[in-house]
């Protein structure tokens, strides 16, 4: 009768690869301490970035608990976790993500930035193993570059600093604890001192500072992507719900003005209205307004006027052409902006993050062809401005699309025809109060310039002279704002030289309208945010050339006279050594387009083996510093007395029986060549003392040196059998 085997009960495991055994718990609080800390910089910098301040703080308290009850539970030698826990994780960790997608229609503030925070103190109550806590490491991470793609200055760095500098150290710790218990060292009433590191301080700071050194060099000197990003960035809070409108609505609130008179400082501008009135007279505060992330310097345009009654501007032309009906949403938030006779260059593609409410207006660098953002409908007004149905929000974020300007002044000299009907009847008109010394002015100015590019820079030329006053004094009733500028007051602000420009160019025949919008602000070359705040705001001209469309003209003493959008820069330093006799731009491109020649594709491939073989050098160089010193511990289990006691009777029995053992021969091997009973034993026992970590007992030292004792009785004046 054949019996069957019996049945195992251990669960069947399917699939290519072996069951792995499980990495062992980890019970080093002073590791958990160490991921814990290097956790709080990324936490931070994301609370400081996006002020965040509530959701941090709570992420912490509950970080701080989940690590400790992860420590408590690895001290236990239960092989699997809490299914409690686990499943607490589970439900907790997909309200989180509810929570995410509720904020993104909510108009929470940086939903995303939330959730992670949220996941990374949830998950948390799972770390009982080395594994789960360098996975919490690499979630720090991953919330660093959160806080990275929301920084606007420089104050992220110190966070990263912190953060390498406590992520060497888990690092580093760890070392340690592999150490601790890859040797088994067991403390048992002697006091060993703890292990130290192969590497000194010296080495450690060659190796950090090399480490920034070549971090700064690949990203300053990187070529950085300034093309058209597959999802342009735009925030996916509730869209805006009303249609465009013709009216500008402006959520700032006016300064009171007494007399026509106002000294006081506010984030209400008067270019972004309606009607922009000359006489309104009002600083701007230093608040910023908005951030704009873009590979090239502009101006960012908002609007036009057309029409000028001598004291105020204001459009002619209300009507509104309706994008999503005209070209139609080749996805969500996606328009396509109508570019007409315009000399279109290269893309620079701009992402706006709104700090402060700002008018209905989008702000864009001219020419925009295609605008991302969260609206139902987006309208193009009759002055070339983007409009959306409500004031912008802080927090909201679009992407504009735009062609930068193709032309020279060479060019605009040359450009002839005449102009469209459409464009001189609304761009030619004057108020009739206009006084004859204004046009007589602008004769006088421009009679040596042949043509209108050479009329419109004289002009130009001649109001930069000007001088430029913040507060000027306020106008007399009933008096044309040009010629009181010019004539009477003879100094002023942005808005009166530009339409003092539109003014005498309209005189003489050309074209012109006066453009409001901000200045591009202050920009940052590592993050590549333009900060811009509400004293950018800004009043600029625009003159039409045939065959080009509308350019932009500068005439206000201390901007730029020429504010065309500038070239793309794909280098961090594009523009900081302009100061120099030659551009240093020009010869790193030259020597970038002779590899290019020398090498054809296989250039790029030549500086990543360079920037390797840099790293590799590094490498080497710090392991040739690093000084090769036995750890410390390794002298205090050499110091044990009992150890040399045992050691020092073998040597002392091979010198009692005249034996040299061979390099290659163990302990071992020589006694099986002896013999001898006796000195097998005392061969075990040195073997124990030389090559078990753990300090022999008192007791085997003692029967060492008894079988030395009796050895050398046995052994005086004989030989041992066998040897001659």
């Amino acid at each position: 009768m054949t019996t069957t085997p019996p049945r195992s009960t251990a669960p069947m495991r399917l699939g290519l690869w072996p069951p792995r055994k499980p990495a062992p718990l980890e019970r080093s609080f002073a590791l958990r301490r160490l991921v814990f800390l290097a956790s709080l910089p990324p936490i931070l910098a994301v609370a400081w970035v996006g002020a965040l301040w509530g959701p941090a703080l709570l992420t912490i308290a509950v970080l701080a608990g989940a690590h400790y009850y992860s420590w408590r539970a690895a001290q236990s030698d239960a092989k699997r976790a809490n299914p409690a826990v686990r499943l607490a994780v589970f439900v907790t960790l997909h309200l989180a993500v509810v929570y995410l997608c509720a904020g993104f229609y909510a108009g929470f503030t940086l939903p995303q930035a939330q959730f992670a925070l949220y996941a990374q103190a949830i998950t948390a109550f799972d770390l009982r193993r080395r594994t789960n806590l360098f996975s919490s490491l690499g979630m720090s991470l991953i919330i660093l570059y959160v806080g990275a793609t929301l920084a606007r200055d420089y104050v992220l760095i110190i966070f990263v600093l912190a953060f390498l500098a406590l992520a060497l150290a888990v690092f580093y710790r760890a070392e340690v604890e592999d150490g601790l218990q890859g040797a088994k060292i067991k403390a048992q009433g002697a006091h060993l001192r703890p292990p130290t590191s192969n590497l000194q301080p010296l080495t450690v700071g060659l190796w950090l500072l090399s480490f920034v050194i070549l971090s700064f060099l690949t990203f300053a000197f990187t070529p950085h992507f300034a093309g058209r990003p597959l999802y342009p960035p735009f925030s996916l809070s509730l869209p805006i719900p009303r249609g465009p409108t013709a009216q500008v609505v402006n959520p700032a609130v006016p300064l009171l003005q007494i007399n026509g008179w106002s000294d006081q400082k506010g984030d209400y501008y008067y270019g972004f209205d309606n009607q922009l009135d000359l006489r309104y007279r009002g600083g701007l505060s230093d608040g910023v307004v908005m951030y704009v992330q873009s590979p090239a310097w502009s101006y960012w345009r908002s609007h036009s006027y057309d029409y000028y009654d001598g004291h105020a501007w204001s459009q002619s032309d209300k009507s509104l052409t309706d994008l999503s009906n005209d070209t139609g949403q080749r996805r969500l938030g996606a328009f396509e902006i109508p570019a007409d006779e315009q000399a279109l260059g290269d893309e620079v593609v701009q992402s706006f993050a709104i700090v402060h409410d700002q008018p209905n207006l989008v702000f864009a660098a001219y020419r925009p062809v295609e605008l991302y953002i969260n609206a139902s409908e987006v309208a193009l007004d009759s002055g070339d401005g983007l409009r959306v149905g409500a004031p912008l929000k802080a927090g909201d974020i679009y992407t504009v699309i735009s062609r930068r300007p193709n032309f020279s002044p060479e060019q605009l000299r040359a450009a002839s025809g005449s102009y469209p009907p459409e464009v001189a009847a609304r761009y030619l008109q004057l108020p009739g109060n206009l006084s004859p010394r204004v046009r007589d002015l602008a004769q006088r100015l421009t009679a040596g310039a042949p043509t209108a590019y050479d009329k419109a820079s004289a002009l130009r030329d001649y109001l930069l002279t000007v001088p430029y006053d913040f507060f000027p004094p306020p106008q007399p009733p009933n008096s044309e704002t040009v010629d009181n500028f010019l004539f009477v007051d003879k100094r002023g602000v942005c808005e009166q030289f530009a339409t003092a420009h539109v003014v005498m160019l309209r005189s003489l025949g050309i074209p012109a309208r006066l453009v409001a919008g901000y200045g591009a602000g202050d920009h940052n070359p590592f993050s590549g945010y333009y900060v811009v705040r509400a004293s950018d705001a800004h009043a600029w001209t625009e003159v039409y050339f045939p065959g080009y469309g509308w350019v932009p003209f500068d005439p206000t003493p201390g901007w730029t006279p020429s504010p065309y959008t500038a070239p793309v820069q794909r280098w961090i330093f594009s523009n900081t050594w302009e100061a120099l006799p030659f551009s240093l731009t020009d010869v790193a491109a030259a020597g970038a387009a002779l590899m290019r020649q020398t090498l054809g594709p296989a250039s790029i491939f030549f500086f990543i083996f360079s920037f390797l073989l840099g790293c590799g050098l590094l490498v080497f160089a710090l392991r040739r510093l690093a000084p090769r010193a036995r750890p410390a511990y390794s002298a205090a289990i050499d110091s044990d007395p009992n150890r040399l006691r045992i050691l020092a009777a073998y040597r002392a029995g091979l010198r009692c029986l005249k034996l040299r053992r061979a390099p290659a021969q163990t302990p071992h091997e020589l006694a099986l060549y002896v013999a001898r009973a006796d000195w097998d034993e005392l061969t075990a026992a040195a073997e124990q003392a030389a090559y078990r970590v753990t300090p022999p007992p008192a007791s085997l030292a003692r029967r060492a040196q008894s079988l030395i004792s009796n050895l050398r009785l046995l052994t005086s004046g004989q030989r041992l059998p066998g040897k001659k």
